[in-house]
């Protein structure tokens, strides 16, 4: 009884508020390793993402009608310099599109300009965390002088049931971040126009 109390409750709340709910999707960087079948590409690369996407902040649907918000770039950058690092020889991080110092310094044969794209959803009408999380992950590649090279496109899954989430709320977007990565390595790894 004191259960289905609270869920009304709950229930309550969550439709009367519809308010948004912060998470932090980053993922555990432990399990961005190397690919053990294939080798590594023997290029320097960087890779730029501008102040406004570190920025910026996301509002997507949660349970209950209510929303979440976080911060894509932010809460993922660093396990995204990780498993570039497991692709290339060595990763800089520019500080403009044209970082002219870094690309003197760098000898950088490609240069990766990064976009993220996420949505969530939930199967719960009690619980506001979702279940579901996606995670768009492309990586516009071009040479240091500007000539396009290959654009790589991924879609990362993530699903986390209830009793999980209410372990970790951020889990499912956590998750979805994860399969974008390690599906993002496999992309660029397996790209024959990155290795000539």
């Amino acid at each position: 009884m004191r259960s289905l109390i609270l869920a009304s409750v709950l229930t309550s709340t969550g439709l009367i508020s519809a308010c948004a709910h912060p998470l932090v999707i980053s993922p555990d960087i432990s399990q961005i390793v190397p690919e053990p079948s294939t080798q590594p590409i023997k290029k320097n690369v960087g890779y730029y993402i501008s102040a406004d996407k570190r920025a910026l902040e996301v509002t997507t649907p949660g349970g209950g009608g209510d929303k979440v918000n976080y911060h894509p770039y932010a809460d993922t950058e660093t396990a995204f310099y990780k498993m570039l690092s497991t692709v290339f020889s060595n990763v800089t991080v520019l500080n403009s599109a044209n970082d002219a110092e870094a690309l003197g310094k760098g000898q950088l044969s490609y240069i990766i300009v990064p976009t993220f794209s996420t949505n969530s959803s939930s199967s719960g009408l009690v619980t506001w965390m979702p279940t579901d999380f996606s995670f768009q992950l492309s990586c516009n590649v071009s040479t240091a002088s500007g000539v396009p090279v290959t654009n790589d496109s991924v879609n990362g899954k993530g699903h986390a049931d209830t009793g999980e989430l209410l372990k970790d709320f951020s889990l499912s977007g956590k998750r979805s971040a994860q399969d974008a990565l390690l599906k993002s390595q496999r992309a660029l790894l397996n790209d024959p126009k990155l290795r000539n």
